[in-house]
């Protein structure tokens, strides 16, 4: 603290002393500046007094006397215009102009600059009136000695001298004096003497009262006092100059001082420092060697002796790599600290060392050098600690890692071949139980294999849960990150269990306070697993009552954003000294709960750490007999994009909306389409196991598809070369050629689109996305459900009927089957149909007009058949008849226009459907859009060949011009 004070107080004191020094040269600059004008001004006003005074005696005959007062006028003129136009100057320069800066001594120089103008100017006009009467008087005295001499009469004589003393008389001259010439000269030259007296009287009067003396006195005065203060602020400056010098030596003295104490305080502690480190290396149980620069040792503590089993004298001297190494030393290692050393560079190693007696002992050697104070390399030292249990013990624990890391694979392998080999002949149990299922007419039958069906599914969610339960323990449970709204999550709980509920009696109430606009990005079947656990266990342990959920927007950890679930029940309640130990694996609420209500009390150990994974928690409170509330935070990325929202299914739900939402509707097929749409799938099973392929084609069957069987995946890409399928059900481990291989080949060597369904019995996530990456659409997990089978159908039927819609574009007069949305096509697909299907021609155009304006007519019909069909495509969209009705009359319109025959009727059966209120059938839209599609091409062809025609038109007619 205090040095840092000292610092600052340094550089405070250079600054002075540096501002200061600047001041005082700016002082210096000013006092001389000052001094000159001082000097220039009391010149000045010497010459103007001078001239003034010398004016009264300024001999007028002597020629060299007037040029010098002239002379004298003018540089005193000139002098004070130099003396202004300097200072005004001053102003343009800002140096200049902070010596001197006053305005005032600026006006004052321009006053004294005009005052001496004038003062110049009214004595050169005495001077020249003085020469003037001196002149006139000379002239007079000649001609009145000239009348006295040549005048007789005594009384002119008289008149003649009186006239010449006064200057004027009142009486009148004789007649005789007013007819002389001479008189008449001598009159006029006293008149004009009499005027120059005059005006002489004036001028002395004029520089007498000029101010000129004043302004220069004031001029005088004010550089006087600038002198003054210059030199006041100079002795200022001068002793703050020395004070501020005296103090920053004061200071730097100091902090020598304090440096010196400083380091013979340091040398001191350095050396009982030394004697401390001295003791602790003797009695350090780390040993300790020092060595030269070559390497050889100079000393080594008593643990290093203790150690080694060598004395001191044995160590001395020699390089102890020569003494302590053997045949198990790793060359490699005293080949790295060989070359670390020979850089003299620091090191760290570990090796085997060898006693005296030749017994084995690793070492942990740290070797760091020390240089002198110029930097030259001077010794060694090591520090070396026996590590000799550590390593054993190190080679236990990884013995024992390997051990645990094989059984962990044997344990991985042998949940995922047992995985395999339950969900097989699981997969044909159920399936088959199924299908029996909805075969058979007897109650008692019908209840026995309902019997079969739960026993299986039962046996299944035992076997996901212990699943599950392994990848978490293993940390391979991985969670998918995809954008969702939270009514996909919703529907299918309140599908499940609403008539679960009503069956038991149970009012199910879901209330979700979720933006309908709020997209979340997750994992959602995770989530749906979360809560389907949840209420599984509420409507277990409920008999009577109400089991609701709340859904929420909250901050999750780190103010995340994310979603609360509250899952609240009526029912038997929990003991709350159970509570703490609810999550535990293998531990349910009772003893007795097992027998009652059966479980492995898992479920709510998976779900918690679900919610941990997902940077969640979970908690509970529970009341006896009164019911149990389970409250899940789960943190979710959050986005409000508007879009229309998947309406929540019916039932005894509530949905809590702060916005109006409006939900734009798709086309929908009708009973009969969706028929035709079952028919037409043609689905090719991929499966060696004959019951589950047996299981999957009466799946399809039942569904109205057609269905063939492949053995394996070489046979399947056989198939696959001679006929063409909607869907392939691809299984996994297969002879000859398995499933992942058999989906690579399909998609890299048959460059087929068709969707792919993978199945396998393989849970771990490995298998599915191998699948995935060999380029399958979806995989379905064994045993598979005929709900989720159809459900996956109908989820990617639009990549279905893409594919398919590549065919139906070949023939667009015949209806289309299998069309799900009204689609535009790609010109190179119309481009082979406009020939054969357009109906638009040049000969009907010519019959208009005479042919002049066909282009014209053509893009008319192209314009509007363009805005037609993308208008027709939203109105369908949105189901708006009456929209669809009115577009369909302009096109009527248009197609009358231009006779396009087939257009015509098209537009009639659409009209007749939308005229009584009925949504036209999604095939005849899609054939009334083809046929616009196709016409609309012949018009541009039709254009394209008028523009050439005419072009080729006009080169003709330029050649025979020619």
């Amino acid at each position: 603290m205090m040095k840092t004070l000292t610092h600052q107080l340094s550089w405070f004191f250079i600054a002075a002393i540096t501002s200061l020094a600047l001041y005082l040269a700016f002082i210096v600059t000013k006092s001389h500046q000052v001094e000159q004008y001082q000097r220039a001004y009391l010149s000045l006003s010497n010459n103007v007094m001078k001239a003034r005074e010398e004016l009264h005696y300024f001999n007028h005959q002597d020629h060299k006397a007037y040029d010098t007062y002239s002379l004298q006028l003018v540089e005193a003129e000139i002098k004070a215009s130099a003396l202004y136009n300097t200072l005004s100057k001053n102003q343009d320069n800002w140096l200049n102009r902070m010596v001197i800066s006053t305005d005032e001594v600026i006006d004052q120089a321009k006053a004294i600059k005009k005052n001496i103008s004038s003062f110049v100017t009214d004595l050169e006009t005495l001077l020249r009136l003085k020469v003037s009467n001196e002149y006139s008087t000379l002239t007079t005295s000649l001609l009145k000695e000239e009348l006295l001499d040549t005048l007789k009469n005594p009384e002119d004589k008289l008149y003649v001298s009186e006239l010449t003393l006064k200057g004027a008389l009142v009486s009148l001259p004789s007649p005789t004096l007013q007819g002389n010439t001479t008189f008449q000269s001598l009159q006029n030259y006293i008149s004009f003497r009499e005027r120059i007296k005059a005006e002489s009287k004036n001028k002395e009067k004029d520089i007498m009262t000029n101010g000129v003396k004043e302004d220069l006195a004031k001029q005088n005065s004010y550089w006087l006092e600038e002198a003054k203060t210059i030199k006041l602020h100079a002795f200022i400056t001068m002793l703050l100059f020395a004070l501020s010098i005296a103090a920053y030596f004061y200071l730097q003295l100091r902090e020598r001082l304090l440096q010196t104490l400083d380091i013979q305080r340091k040398l001191s502690a350095s050396e009982k420092e030394k004697s401390t480190l001295a003791l602790v290396a003797e009695h350090a149980q780390d040993a300790i060697v020092m060595t030269d620069k070559e390497g050889y040792t100079t000393w080594v503590n008593n643990s290093f002796l203790s150690l080694s089993g060598y004395s001191f004298d044995d160590i001395i001297g020699k390089k102890p790599g020569d003494i302590l190494q053997g045949e198990n030393t790793s060359q490699a290692e005293v080949v790295r600290i060989s070359d670390a050393l020979k850089q003299g560079q620091s090191i760290e190693s570990e090796l085997i060392n060898y006693h005296k007696n030749g017994t084995e002992y690793w070492i942990n050697i740290a070797i760091n050098p020390t240089f002198d104070i110029h930097g030259n390399l001077q010794s060694f030292i090591a520090v070396e600690r026996d590590s000799t249990k550590r390593k054993a013990l190190e080679q236990d624990l990884a013995a024992a890692a390997e051990l645990a890391e094989v059984s962990n694979k044997a344990k991985s392998t042998f949940l995922a071949t047992m995985s395999h080999e339950l969900r097989t002949p699981l997969n044909g149990i159920l399936g088959m139980a199924q299908i029996i299922e909805s075969n058979i007419q007897d109650p008692e039958h019908h209840k026995q294999i309902q019997v079969l069906l739960e026993s299986g599914e039962h046996l299944l969610s035992l076997l996901n849960d212990i699943l599950d339960f392994s990848k978490i323990e293993e940390n391979k449970l991985e969670l998918e990150c995809t954008k969702f709204q939270f009514n996909d999550v919703i529907n299918p709980i309140a599908h499940t269990y609403r008539q679960i509920c009503t069956d038991k009696g149970l009012k199910f109430v879901i209330k979700n306070e979720l933006s309908p606009h709020a997209t979340f990005n997750g994992d959602k079947s995770r989530i749906r697993q979360i809560i389907f656990n949840l209420i599984s266990n509420a409507v277990k342990f409920t008999h009577q009552g109400t089991i609701s959920l709340l859904f929420k927007h909250t901050l999750a950890a780190n103010n995340q954003q994310g979603v609360t679930i509250v899952i609240k029940d009526s029912g038997i309640g929990i003991r709350q000294e159970r509570l703490e130990n609810i999550f535990d694996p293998f531990t349910q609420a009772e003893s007795s709960t097992t027998r009652q209500y059966g479980g492995t009390g898992l479920g709510l150990a998976i779900v918690k750490q679900l919610v941990e994974i997902m940077n969640g928690h979970m908690s509970v409170n529970s009341e006896l007999g009164k019911g149990t509330e389970f409250k899940v935070t789960i943190a979710l990325g959050t986005s409000i994009e508007k879009t229309s929202p998947q309406p929540l299914i019916s039932g005894n739900t509530t949905q809590h909306n702060t916005e109006d939402t409006h939900q734009r509707r798709e086309p929908q097929v009708s009973s009969a389409d969706n028929n035709q749409h079952q028919k037409a799938l043609k689905i090719l099973i991929v499966e060696d196991n004959k019951i589950n392929a047996l299981v999957a084609k009466t799946f399809c069957q039942r569904q109205g598809y057609q269905a063939s069987v492949a053995e394996n995946g070489q046979v399947a890409l056989e198939r696959l070369k001679e006929e063409s399928f909607d869907l392939v059900l691809m299984d996994n481990h297969m002879p000859v050629m398995d499933g992942v291989s058999a989906t690579q080949a399909i998609r890299q060597e048959l460059k087929l689109p068709t969707v792919i369904f993978a199945c396998t019995a393989d849970i771990f996530q490995e298998a599915h996305d191998n699948f995935i990456q060999a380029g399958a659409n979806f995989v379905l997990t064994k045993p598979i459900q005929e709900k989720g089978f159809i459900d996956a159908i109908n989820q990617h039927l639009p990549a279905i009927m893409k594919n398919q819609s590549r065919a139906s574009i070949t023939a667009p007069s015949q209806p289309n089957f299998n069309i799900i949305a009204l689609t535009r096509h790609t010109q190179a697909t119309i481009t082979e149909l406009a020939v054969t299907e357009a109906e638009i021609n040049i000969q009907e155009l010519d019959r208009i007009d005479g042919g002049k304006n066909i282009n014209e007519y053509l893009q008319v019909f192209i314009d509007s058949a363009e805005e037609s069909i993308n208008s027709l495509i939203i109105a369908y969209g949105d189901q708006n008849i009456e929209l669809i009705h009115f577009f369909a009359q302009s096109i009527s319109e248009l197609a009358d226009n231009y006779s396009i025959p087939r257009l015509i009727n098209l537009t009639a059966e659409i009209k007749k459907q939308t005229s009584q209120n009925h949504l036209p059938n999604i095939h005849l839209m899609q054939q009334f859009i083809n046929l616009l599609e196709v016409n609309i091409h012949q018009s541009s062809r039709l254009i394209g060949h008028k523009k050439r025609q005419n072009t080729l038109k006009n080169q003709n007619l330029d050649s025979q011009l020619q």
